[in-house]
């Protein structure tokens, strides 16, 4: 999440997962049942939001600086399998009704903005995650090769040998 987001809710790849496998599973009468799956997995974004909070309010990750290279390729790889799967969302956002008949457009209608309806909508916190992982994986390639030239530097204060 990024600064200004406030409190806008982040669906992650067992969120998505979820959503399709409901999506993919839910049979003839299974698509009145979709409110309940989204609702559900509102509710576990915000509960991951509020922990991601917590972190941000004073959490702290060591990582081994042999490894920085191989976590910022797994936030690349992770925010475009994002970007990927967003045309997967768009076709949600543009389901049509199976039938003319009320609960079919209803239905059809909550599917819709789901997706897409607003800034709270998946699509959008999608692809906003999607970014925020490119961002991580960036700044972590950054703060790799400042921290590399300061130990270079440090060593090359100390006649070039590098413990």
């Amino acid at each position: 999440m990024s600064e200004g987001d406030g409190d806008q809710v982040q669906f992650d790849a067992t969120d998505q997962a979820y959503m399709q496998h409901r999506m993919s599973n839910s049979g003839l009468f299974g698509f009145m049942n979709m409110p309940a799956a989204v609702a559900e997995t509102f509710a576990r974004a915000e509960t991951k939001t509020a922990l991601a909070h917590s972190q941000a309010a004073g959490g702290s990750m060591m990582v081994d600086p042999d490894q920085i290279d191989k976590l910022a390729q797994f936030f690349d790889d992770e925010a475009q399998a994002l970007f990927d799967r967003a045309g997967d969302v768009q076709f949600l956002a543009d389901v049509q009704p199976p039938g003319h008949d009320p609960v079919s457009v209803k239905s059809a209608k909550v599917y819709q903005n789901v997706a897409a309806g607003d800034d709270s909508a998946y699509l959008d916190n999608y692809l906003k995650l999607a970014e925020y992982f490119q961002n991580t994986a960036a700044n972590l390639r950054a703060n790799a090769q400042q921290n590399r030239i300061d130990d270079q530097n440090s060593a090359d204060s100390l006649g070039g040998k590098l413990a």
